[in-house]
């Protein structure tokens, strides 16, 4: 009672001018975490959400409420993640990244004694294997034992059967809890089955820290590499990674060895037939700058006629030449080659890429792209033309699809939007051709019954 009779004796007497708040914006009563048992043997379970009971309240009840609300949120955040004892999956960084294992080459025996009994090995230096797996070398991070699904498309094995991470792939492991990383040996050499636990394992700042940025890697890279990745698509990185890569030496052949060709005359019965076909191909359009726009030939068709009146040259993907990616100008290139979950996907031979993207932050790009770039950068694709039974009959999935396509992501203060640019061909899209309409001769109107009315 006496409680009830301080709370009203605090009230102000004007309610109404206190401000509306919206029920939405308040904090959630957070203190339900502390009925949370971490340390028991049984796996914990979250139990209902706490009640929204922070409405504007001249009493210190508000205030006690929302501290301890804010410790038992701090309380459930510091609880330790652990790794269950058969899906744990360690794996060791390598600060120097890959290096080949040592191949011992074989002990030269030598003599000791006249009885040939006592015989020493002279000790020969060890050569380092070569790198046949062909593994990245930006690589930090192997696996001695990989077990699970996510080795299937990411990682490269060596000869020793240990699967090595590029940082992203790393990076994406230990902030999802799949993967412990630990910090390489004092000694310096390869760590053992035996030094798992005598090792210190890395927290996913430090892992932050010693993979931002090396290799290229960025972090609006990583959030389109982590945003895909957790939508199920398998990422692997393009040619046009790296910012500074160099365009390879090309054969130029000397003027002098090139042989111009020989071109001979048509003869008299090529004039002819030159003569006889300006007077019968609709195609020709020689008399257009003496004549009519549509020629003096004869026209059977009205299609005839629609090709004489195209006379605006218009632009053919397929005569583009192919840029190599070193021509585009960053970040207008393409850095990760992207596969669907129902791509059949191997590591060895990898298929052709259903997307390829290319990753923009808003912070360093801060205006539009040139058509220079953007050309450089579809140009920098392999041709894909438009082909399946869908769109061999319908044309605007033709011109969405294009005969070059990259998806662009621009990433702006950690929101990622995708824009698909494609290389579309408007003028191979020849609408007097539709055949969608009925077409022929129209049927004669003394053959028609008449209408019953």
């Amino acid at each position: 009672m006496a409680d009830a009779d301080e709370d009203l004796i605090r009230t102000p007497e004007n309610v109404s001018t206190q401000p509306e708040v919206d029920l939405s914006d308040e904090t959630q009563d957070f203190r339900f975490l502390n009925h949370l048992n971490f340390f028991a043997d049984s796996s914990p379970s979250i139990p209902r959400r706490g009640e929204k009971d922070f409405e504007p309240n001249p009493t210190e009840l508000q205030a006690d409420v929302l501290s301890a609300s804010r410790g038992a949120m701090h309380n459930a955040l510091s609880y330790p993640r652990l790794h269950a004892t058969k899906t744990r999956i360690i794996a060791f960084y390598a600060p120097d990244g890959y290096v080949p294992p040592a191949q011992p080459d074989r002990a030269t025996p030598k003599a000791g004694g006249e009885d040939g009994k006592s015989l020493e090995s002279s000790p020969t230096p060890v050569r380092p294997l070569p790198n046949s797996a062909r593994i990245s070398p930006d690589a930090c991070v192997y696996v001695p034992s990989p077990k699970g699904q996510f080795f299937k498309t990411m990682g490269q094995a060596d000869s020793s059967s240990r699967v090595w991470l590029l940082p992203e792939e790393a990076l994406y492991l230990i902030e999802r809890g799949s993967l412990d990383i630990r910090w390489p040996s004092s000694s310096g050499s390869t760590a053992g089955s035996g030094e798992e636990d005598l090792s210190v394992p890395m927290s996913v700042q430090a892992a932050y820290a010693c993979f931002m940025g090396r290799g290229g890697l960025t972090l609006e890279r990583y959030s389109v590499y982590t945003s895909l990745r957790r939508l199920g698509y398998a990422l692997v990185r393009a040619p046009g990674w790296y910012d500074d890569m160099e365009q390879p030496d090309s054969d130029v052949t000397d003027a002098s060895e090139r042989i111009s060709p020989k071109f001979h005359g048509p003869g008299l019965a090529g004039l002819l037939g030159l003569v006889f076909n300006w007077i019968h191909d609709p195609h020709s359009t020689a008399s257009t700058a003496t004549g009519p726009i549509i020629g003096t030939g004869i026209h059977r068709h009205y299609m005839d006629v629609y090709r004489k009146l195209a006379i605006i040259p218009w632009y053919d993907p397929v005569t583009a030449p192919e840029r190599h990616p070193s021509d585009t100008t960053p970040p207008f290139r393409v850095v990760f080659h992207i596969y669907k979950p129902s791509t059949p996907f191997k590591k060895s031979a990898l298929p052709t890429p259903d997307f390829r993207i290319a990753v923009v932050s808003t912070r360093d790009q801060t205006t539009m792209p040139t058509m220079t770039q953007l050309g450089a950068l579809l140009e920098s694709t392999p041709l894909d033309p438009p082909r399946g039974e869908k769109m061999d009959r319908m044309m605007y999935m033709r011109l969405r699809h294009g005969y070059r396509n990259v998806v662009m992501a621009v990433v702006d203060q950690g929101v990622i939007s995708y824009l698909r640019i494609a290389d579309s061909a408007f003028g191979k899209e020849k609408l007097y051709e539709n055949k969608g309409g009925p077409q022929g001769p129209k049927r004669n109107r003394a053959n028609q019954k008449p209408r019953k009315r």
